[in-house]
């Protein structure tokens, strides 16, 4: 008996684990194209012998854990032994990716890491992919079951939560930042992914460098910012205004089970039969989230108790509301609503009522599927078959725009159902959510770009993320001035076009005029967006710098200064003192250039890691 060809055998499934992921989703009618350029992209960057920290970044709900899947396929053909899958502390996701991870039949198999051997010296050598919670307790056990391990792969799921040194301008750590810093210090790497990556830069969290982060680009399928946020503000999908008013609220959940009730009976009329859920999310206190169980439950209750007192009271508002749905008429839809009433389930998801239930409402189970909660429901976890959104939950001071984009849970794959889709929402949370939305765009556009550090955005409502994980020996927070790539000056050239054209045709000579990405798309899309009427942008005359004044050499030579170089006074100097949006171009004595963009007022700042 040739034992040694036996052993050869043990675990070893080969290498190309990655392929038969990719084949495995290809079968399925899933689109690879962006997960491969991705892992591509990915490939390349953990190369780079300097790179022991970056970012994966893309959009919420944008199918980030099957492209995890596939990394971990990659690396695992790749021979990394030890790779450790960081989540957020939350029971319900851990089982959602441990769940998905095992059914993607990877070798090993994923375990928690609560499943490692007791003896730590039997897990050298050996390939392993681990889960763990981001808590203290759990990575302290993590740290001391891998002690003897020589290198490790930490890939960090929604990485700005909890991850980030809450105390980095105190020279202190955070437990959890410093564990996880134990874990990779001497002996592996770091993978960041997440959709709202402002925190992990500014923070210089595990010292992550922007120029190696990877864009994860969404799939076909993929219903997102464009289409519930638009930059016309024309939706196509049910959107439902009110105002934030207490009695108001109570009234309007109610209309909202009444409208998801009837949205579900129009799908199964067109002929998509399937379970649908709405999530209602309007505090973050449980007491609350009790209360708004209470109306969902007493809601149903009276639809399915025909000798209730407020059934017929019920029925004619729910009569009034089918008008809107579907194509046989109201009687219709209400008939299909009382017959299947019975067929519903409310779960409540928070910290203090945990239960296996909440699988039943990611994955509906009942055809009348709602969950009622806060936190938990605001990040990490995928709703299939979300049909209706109940937001209210709002701050008293700024909104951070990391927690905010999160809580867009309408996102993903709803594109069989996309114009049906309904969120009900308060008018000013609307109206910051979407400045939230169209801020991070702008800063991830940059991102995208390549051309350096993201900018970062925030007003007197919104903040990219909380004040204290911003690293302020780095960062330069600049009263609305921005500064693109240096280019070589022409003093014969018009650089902002004739002053006979209109502000949009002018912003087009511009940009027609100079090199490409000294006055990238995504600025030159955000003017286009936010210009309202002619006379909102001042189109400035060049200016030379560093002539008279004494500047350092090496600011003259960047045309850059650390305190800005666009004063207030020079609003006056462009003929449009009172205009939103300032260009101009300075050149130094090198005929060398930058284009500057300055917002008229100190309601905007930019903050941009200088690191």
């Amino acid at each position: 008996m040739d034992i040694a060809k036996w052993a050869g055998m043990v675990g070893n499934v080969g290498r190309h684990q990655y392929e038969d992921r990719l084949a495995t989703l290809k079968r399925k009618g899933i689109n690879t194209a962006s997960i491969e350029k991705t892992i591509k992209a990915t490939g390349e960057s953990l190369d780079h012998r300097d790179n022991v920290s970056f970012v994966i970044f893309g959009e919420p709900q944008s199918g980030k854990t099957e492209m995890m899947i596939a990394l971990n396929a990659k690396l695992l053909d790749d021979g990394y032994d030890v790779i450790i899958n960081l989540l957020t502390d939350s029971v319900d996701l851990l089982h959602q990716s441990l769940s998905r991870f095992r059914g993607a039949g990877l070798s090993p198999s994923p375990k928690q890491f609560s499943e490692l051997p007791s003896n730590a010296r039997e897990i050298k050598g050996k390939q392993w992919v681990i889960f763990s919670k981001k808590n203290a307790r759990d990575l302290e056990k993590l740290k001391e079951s891998l002690r003897f391990v020589d290198k490790v792969m930490v890939i960090d799921d929604e990485a700005d939560y909890a991850s980030p040194n809450a105390k980095i301008n105190s020279g202190d750590r955070t437990k959890i930042n410093w564990l996880i810093q134990e874990l990779i210090k001497g002996r592996g790497q770091y993978i960041g992914v997440t959709a709202t990556a402002a925190r992990l830069d500014l923070n210089n969290t595990f010292d992550n460098k922007t120029e190696r982060w990877v864009d994860f680009e969404p799939h076909p399928e993929y219903v997102g910012q464009e289409f519930f946020f638009p930059q016309n503000g024309k939706v196509t999908y049910i959107l439902k205004q009110f105002e934030a008013d207490e009695g108001n609220e109570r009234l309007e959940l109610r209309s909202a089970i009444y409208h998801f009730l009837c949205g579900v009976a129009e799908q199964h009329q067109k002929g998509l039969s399937e379970n649908f859920t709405m999530i209602v999310h309007t505090s973050g206190k449980t007491s609350e989230h009790r209360e708004d169980f209470s109306i969902v439950e007493e809601t149903l209750g009276i639809l399915a108790n025909p000798n209730h007192r407020k059934f017929a009271s019920s029925i004619s508002q729910l009569l009034k509301v089918a008008q809107d749905f579907g194509s046989l008429g109201p009687d219709s839809i209400v008939e299909f609503v009382l017959k299947n009433i019975n067929k519903n389930q409310i779960v409540e998801i928070n910290s203090k009522r945990r239960n296996d239930n909440i699988s039943d409402i990611l994955n509906p189970k009942s055809l009348f599927s709602f969950g009622v909660g806060g936190n938990i429901i605001s990040r990490g976890v995928t709703f299939d078959n979300l049909l209706s959104m109940y937001f209210t939950r709002s701050v008293k001071g700024k909104f951070t725009q990391d927690t905010y984009i999160q809580r867009a849970r309408m996102f993903g794959s709803r594109g069989k159902y996309k114009n049906s889709f309904q969120l009900w929402v308060t008018k000013s949370l609307l109206t910051n959510w979407t400045k939230c939305f169209a801020f991070h765009k702008l800063a991830i556009e940059a991102a995208r770009s390549g051309m350096g550090a993201p900018v970062w955005l925030s007003d007197h409502k919104t903040s990219p993320t909380s004040s204290a994980s911003i690293d302020r020996s780095s960062v330069d927070f600049e009263d609305g001035e921005m500064s693109f790539a240096l280019f070589q000056f022409d003093k014969t050239k018009s650089y902002m076009g004739d002053e006979k054209l209109k502000d949009l045709q002018r912003l087009d000579a511009l940009r027609k005029s100079v090199p490409a990405g000294v006055f990238p798309d995504y600025v030159f899309n955000y003017l286009k967006t936010q210009h309202e009427k002619e006379g909102d942008i001042c189109f400035h005359p060049s200016s030379a710098f560093g002539v008279t004044a004494r500047y350092p050499q090496s600011e003259i030579d960047a045309v850059r200064r650390s305190k800005g170089i666009f004063s207030t006074n020079e609003f006056a100097r462009g003929g449009r003192p009172d205009a939103r949006h300032h260009l101009k171009i300075y050149y130094n004595p090198k005929g060398k250039a930058r284009l500057f963009y300055k917002i008229n007022g100190k309601t905007i700042r930019f903050m941009q890691n200088r690191r």
